[in-house]
C-alpha cells in the first residue's frame, strides 16, 4: 500500500509542476508545459516533435490554404542547420501531381516558420518518400 502512495504522490507531484511526458512517432519526449494551475486537465498539450510544433505553428499563423495543406504533415526533419528540410505527408505517392500546389503551401509555410534562418532547400514528400515539391528560399 505504502507503494501505491508514492506511486500517487509522484504524479500529483509532476502535475503540480507542469511536467508533461508524451510520446509521437515512436520518441519520447519530456517537456515543461505552462502551468495552469494543479489539475492537468487545464495543462496545454506539448508539441513533441518538430512536425507537431510545425503544424501548430501554421494552425495559429497560417493562411487557409496552409492550414489545410500542413493537416497532412506527419514527419519532418531538417539537415546541416536546416539547409535541407524534408517534410513528410500522408499522400499517397500514386497521385502525387494532385497534390502539388499543396505541397508548395506546406514549403512556403515552412519558410514563414523558420524565416531568417538563411537559405533553405525545402523537398516535401508522399508516404512513401516519393518527392512532390522542392523549393529553395
Amino acid at each position: 500500500m505504502h507503494k501505491g502512495k508514492l506511486i500517487a504522490g509522484g504524479i500529483l507531484a509532476m502535475a503540480a509542476v507542469g511536467v508533461v511526458v508524451s510520446a509521437e512517432d515512436g520518441a519520447h519526449a519530456t517537456r515543461i508545459a505552462p502551468a495552469h494551475g494543479t489539475s492537468l486537465a487545464t495543462t496545454e498539450a506539448v508539441p513533441t516533435s518538430e512536425a507537431s510544433t510545425f503544424r501548430l505553428w501554421v494552425e495559429q499563423e497560417g493562411t487557409a490554404a496552409e492550414r489545410a495543406a500542413a493537416r497532412h504533415v506527419t514527419r519532418l526533419t531538417a539537415h546541416t542547420g536546416n539547409q535541407r528540410v524534408e517534410i513528410y505527408t500522408d499522400w499517397d505517392s500514386r497521385f502525387a501531381s494532385r497534390y502539388s500546389s499543396q505541397a508548395g503551401q506546406i514549403a512556403a509555410a515552412y519558410r514563414a516558420w523558420q524565416s531568417g534562418t538563411g537559405h533553405a532547400q525545402v523537398i516535401v514528400h508522399a508516404s512513401n518518400g516519393q518527392a512532390i515539391a522542392t523549393r529553395r528560399f
